[in-house]
């Protein structure tokens, strides 16, 4: 049996050698596919894997309390979310802390340095929600939030990007033509916030950014906030505590009992859920791009085996002529596709093996990261396409009767 299978490999690579112009450019569209089933699987793999990281530094205790982006028609007056929400939140026996959230983006300046800043306006419960760490000097306090204080604590990439290499702390840097004194620098931690990268980010007390500065927020209300950042006590009653904050905000708005809620309020659980959902999507979608590649490239198989079969209808005939079956005429064929479909997926792993390393080396925002599954998936894959593909024209070779064949011109 294995001197048969290895006989039947030998005469498929002479029978491919014999062409070998036709026999790369019929592989070349197997190539392309199996790298790009590759590529696109890893790309997708390391994005969700990126996602799930990055979502996991924030733990699943984290709510969210807004306005409905979407508000339903039969509110009729919806208050927002203000701080009064906030102090009621707070004394919940299931909350560790609750922070005002409003952010926007600002040009900051120092010296003759001239940056944009993402400013998240906030008060001390945010150092207690986030576990952002200080690399130097301090937090505001709450003083500093009740008078109106112009101080700020600056992520790492940030003071680096204004100050190089100089100490940030105690320098005075200008948001909207008001100075604000940086009194922390916070380590380096790739943690956000709903749209908010400490790292590349700055704290300043919301009352300031509220009262003194015109630019960046709605001063016509400046008791409403953009959000409030709860960190629960206890993930395992996470849900009886989201009661208790429902309850608590329906009457600090003073909704009658039969209305509707004019807030909303997020479970960071179910948005990283859903963000792992639209991940493996991504990636799904990805990898069906790369497997309509093989597809095209199987279907150039087909086309040239076909060819082939035409080209070698006296070889057919002869062989027939003195012994050779149906089966081995169908089986010879169909070695031959198959064999050419291996060799475009062996090159296309190398291809796509080569590809993604490249990105991984040169780009850090494009994770990408390789899997043995997806390697072996896509070489299945290929030795799947030569056997599909390639039936047809052995089966088709098969038919021709020896009198048939040896007539052919």
């Amino acid at each position: 049996m294995f001197d048969a299978f290895y006989s039947m490999f030998r005469l498929s690579l002479k029978a491919i050698a014999a062409n070998k112009m036709r026999a790369a450019l019929t592989s070349l569209g197997i190539v392309i596919g199996v790298a790009a089933v590759i590529t696109m699987l890893a790309v997708g793999t390391g994005t969700q894997k990126s996602m799930a990281e990055r979502f996991s530094r924030f733990g699943t205790n984290i709510l969210y309390l807004r306005q409905p982006w979407n508000l339903d028609e039969s509110i009729s007056s919806p208050k927002d979310v203000t701080m009064d929400d906030v102090r009621a939140i707070r004394k919940l026996p299931g909350v560790t802390s609750a922070a005002p959230y409003i952010s926007s983006g600002f040009d900051v300046k120092y010296g003759f340095t001239s940056t944009s800043l993402s400013v998240l306006a906030t008060d001390t419960d945010i150092f207690k929600t986030y576990d952002w760490e200080l690399e130097s000097g301090r937090h505001f306090t709450e003083k500093e939030v009740d008078e109106y204080g112009q101080v700020m604590v600056i992520g790492a990439t940030a003071a680096q990007t204004i100050f190089n290499d100089m100490d940030p702390l105690d320098r005075t840097v200008v948001l909207d033509d008001i100075p604000f004194k940086v009194v922390g620098v916070m380590k380096k931690s790739g943690q956000g916030g709903m749209g908010f990268d400490m790292d590349e980010g700055a704290l300043i007390p919301y009352t300031t950014g509220k009262v003194k500065m015109n630019a960046g927020w709605n001063s016509s209300d400046r008791r409403a906030l953009d959000r409030v950042i709860i960190r629960v006590t206890d993930f395992n009653t996470i849900e009886d505590t989201k009661k208790d904050i429902q309850n608590t905000v329906r009457n600090t708005h003073r909704i009658h009992p039969l209305a509707k809620d004019d807030f909303q309020l997020d479970d960071f659980a179910s948005f990283v859920e859903e963000a792992k959902s639209a991940s493996k999507t991504m990636s799904l979608l990805l990898g069906v791009i790369g497997a309509v590649s093989l597809i095209v490239g199987g279907i150039g198989v087909m086309n040239i085996m076909l060819v082939s079969v035409t080209e070698r209808t006296r070889e057919i005939g002869i062989r027939m002529a003195i012994g050779a079956t149906s089966a081995d005429i169908r089986l010879q064929f169909l070695a031959e596709a198959v064999t050419l479909s291996c060799i475009g997926g062996l090159i296309g792993v190398i291809v796509g093996v080569g590809i993604t390393l490249i990105v991984t080396a040169n780009s850090t925002s494009i994770p990408a990261e390789l899997s043995v599954w997806s390697i072996l998936l896509s070489v299945g894959f290929s030795a799947a396409t030569g056997v599909f593909f390639g039936y047809y024209p052995a089966y088709k070779a098969s038919k021709l009767t020896p009198i048939d064949a040896l007539r052919y011109e």
